[in-house]
C-alpha cells in the first residue's frame, strides 16, 4: 500500500499505483464538487469583501454576506461545522462571514492536490511534496475522510462488521481505510 515517506532533502514522497492515483483523484474531485465554489466570482469587490453568489447567499443589497444556516447536506455540515453549536445566533453570524472563505480554502487545497496527482493519474508514479504541499494534502485527506466517514456513518473510527463481497459499502470502506492510512503516514512523516 502507498505510504508517505520523508527524504533527506525534506520532501515528502508518495508512490502510487495507477488505481490508487485514480481513486484519490476521484474522491478529491467529489469533495471539490460538493464544496461548489465558483472559480471566478462574478463581482471582484464582492469577492474581496467575502460576499458571494453561492446558493443560499443574499444579494449585496439585502445585507447578507453569506449563508447563516448550516448546509442541508450532512457531509457539508461536517466539512463546514457550526463554530458555536450551543448558540445558534452566534453560529449564524459567524457562518455569515466565514463560510465562503472556508469553502474557498478547502476548494483551493483540493485543486492543489488534484494538480499534484495529474501527472500520475491513470498511470501511477511518484508524487513529491514540499512541506506546504504536505500540509495541503493533509487538509484535503482529512476532508475526504470526513466526507467518506459521514456517508458511511462512521463514529469514533469504528470498523464495519464483515461485509459481503458484493456489498457496495465494501469499496467505500476500502477507500476510507486507504485515505486513513495515507493521512497517518503523512502525519508521521511531518513529525
Amino acid at each position: 500500500m502507498a505510504t508517505f515517506r520523508r527524504n533527506r532533502h525534506g520532501l515528502f514522497s508518495l508512490t502510487l499505483q495507477p488505481v490508487e492515483a485514480d481513486v484519490l483523484a476521484s474522491v478529491t474531485r467529489e469533495v471539490l464538487e460538493l464544496l461548489d465554489v465558483p472559480e471566478e466570482p462574478a463581482d471582484p469587490l464582492a469577492a474581496e469583501l467575502g460576499l458571494g453568489d453561492l446558493p443560499g447567499f443574499g444579494a449585496l443589497g439585502e445585507g447578507a454576506a453569506g449563508p447563516t444556516a448550516p448546509p442541508e447536506d450532512e457531509v457539508l455540515r461536517r466539512l463546514l461545522p457550526d463554530a458555536y453549536p450551543d448558540d445558534p445566533a452566534a453560529a449564524a453570524e459567524f457562518r455569515r462571514f466565514t463560510e465562503r472563505g472556508l469553502r474557498e480554502r478547502k476548494a483551493a487545497a483540493a485543486r492543489a492536490v488534484l494538480a499534484s496527482l495529474e501527472p500520475v493519474e491513470g498511470q501511477g508514479g511518484r508524487v513529491q511534496l514540499d512541506a506546504e504541499g504536505a500540509r495541503t494534502w493533509l487538509g484535503t485527506l482529512n476532508d475526504v475522510r470526513l466526507a467518506l466517514g459521514t456517508r458511511l456513518g462512521v463514529r469514533d473510527d469504528e470498523e464495519p462488521g464483515p461485509l459481503e463481497e458484493e456489498d457496495p459499502q465494501r469499496y467505500a470502506w476500502a477507500v476510507y481505510d486507504f485515505t486513513t492510512h495515507l493521512q497517518e503516514t503523512l502525519v508521521r512523516s511531518l513529525g
